[in-house]
């Protein structure tokens, strides 16, 4: 073991990973990267976290892309190479440096997927590459006036072919190129190929290896993840986005519509990138989803472990009185939590006394790693919006240390007379809690 991993964190990282390699034996990746890997030699590293995913029994398709050497090898040719907002236009003198370039990137990313010395990450993992006319086109033909000719689009993608190799244990590779039933070659968008392979293939995720942090483009405030309704409402926005990032998050939204889990963009230049994303619970990159990756939701039984697991730090320090597992279990039908991939990051109560119309906010407690970005805020507006549902107008808090946050959210410092008779009963002054309470609005579910 490196001398630069302590055996602590190793081990706690491995154990964190453990629920995502359960989950993700079997299914199918498509991982989409541009030529950009081959050139600046980053596909080494990069081949070898494919390795890995193979072995822990993950499909993975891989789409390459091969700008930077076809440009290079037009270029050497004396070749112009023009583009249109469609694409590029692709002329026959210069369809054989196309292939040319695409054979190299082919060859390397095999070569790279090949290696096996031993003390290397890839030693012993013979990994098996299949490639091939699996990718049918058809050419892209005029638009606005410009013939692309050699330029052209996937008409299908030959997915039982694809699907007995990956079965077969091989990594699949799809290069820029798609034949025709004529007979022709043309040259395809990577990008486009991996839709079409995705949405073919009913994948569980879509992996871009990109150049740009997507996330300094995206309105702040929204983090790391987003749905496609979020991503339905940036891209119907005014928003300072290149068009390149609109292009791809549109692209992703047709993915997530047409049954692909999630879509994920990754920083091809961080070292790693791809595990990282994959196998911890708040990744490294950009996700776009159906569902939310993060949701508020009633509480179930098969969470009071998750709940009991956020609490206990908070009754040993006093900040919440001690609950046992039967009277949150009794109870479980008053939780809601915050779900995020798996885990429950935050949690609250509410008793309800109808007769007075009020209703008591309890045990809320955020996990301290995904504190400070306004999910006690959410939780907190959600049992509002519960409450007004419930037909209560009132709800109140007894807290020993959070005053001045529920003040700060519209609750006032009121006194033991305040609360329902039967709470009072309950009521205990050796905590001294203070009792806050506030008014609830039917308009929106702020204080009046």
């Amino acid at each position: 073991m490196s001398e630069s991993i302590h055996p602590e964190n190793f081990i706690r990282g491995f154990r964190e990973s453990s629920p995502y390699i359960h989950r993700f034996r079997g299914k199918t990746f498509v991982i989409v990267f541009g030529g950009e890997v081959v050139a600046d030699g980053s596909i080494m590293s990069i081949a070898s976290d494919i390795a890995l995913l193979r072995s822990l029994g993950i499909g993975v398709v891989l789409v390459s892309g091969a700008d930077p050497q076809i440009d290079e090898r037009l270029k050497n040719a004396g070749i112009t190479f023009s583009r249109t907002w469609a694409g590029p236009v692709v002329s026959r003198e210069a369809v054989p440096d196309i292939l040319r370039a695409v054979g190299e990137v082919r060859f390397s990313v095999e070569a790279a997927l090949s290696r096996g010395v031993t003390d290397s990450p890839m030693s012993g993992a013979e990994v098996r590459v299949a490639s091939g006319n699996l990718v049918i086109s058809r050419p892209l033909g005029v638009i606005d006036g410009v013939d692309h000719h050699f330029y052209g689009t996937p008409r299908h993608i030959r997915v039982e072919s694809v699907r007995r190799f990956l079965d077969d244990g091989m990594v699949v590779l799809l290069p820029p190129l798609g034949v025709s039933l004529s007979g022709d070659m043309f040259l395809l968008s990577p990008e486009d190929v991996a839709q079409e392979t995705a949405i073919a293939l009913s994948a569980t995720k879509v992996l871009f290896l990109v150049d740009e942090p997507i996330l300094k483009e995206l309105p702040q405030g929204n983090g790391r993840e987003f749905s496609d309704r979020d991503v339905a409402l940036l891209l119907s926005g005014r928003s300072a986005m290149r068009a390149s990032w609109k292009i791809l998050l549109e692209r992703a939204s047709k993915m997530i519509g047409a049954g692909v889990e999630r879509v994920h963009f990754v920083d091809r230049h961080r070292d790693g990138a791809l595990l990282l994303e994959l196998f911890t619970q708040d990744g490294c990159g950009i996700l776009v989803s159906s569902d939310p990756f993060e949701e508020i939701r009633p509480a179930s039984p098969s969470d009071v472990p998750g709940i009991l697991d956020l609490i206990r730090p908070l009754e040993t320090k006093g900040i919440l009185v001690d609950r046992t597992r039967e009277a949150v279990e009794t109870d479980i039908s008053r939780y809601a939590v915050t779900h995020r991939d798996g885990k429950i990051v935050a949690c609250a109560a509410l008793y309800p006394y109808p007769d007075e119309r009020k209703g008591e906010l309890a045990c809320l407690a955020v996990h301290p790693e995904y504190r400070k970005a306004g999910r006690a805020t959410h939780l907190l507006s959600w049992f509002e919006k519960k409450a007004l549902s419930q037909g209560l107008d009132r709800l109140f808090v007894l807290s020993t240390q959070s005053r001045e946050w529920f003040v700060e959210r519209g609750f006032m410092l009121s006194g033991v007379d305040e609360l329902p008779l039967e709470r009072k009963k309950s009521y205990s002054p050796i905590r001294k809690s203070h009792i806050l309470i506030k008014k609830l609005d039917p308009k929106g579910s702020g204080s009046v």
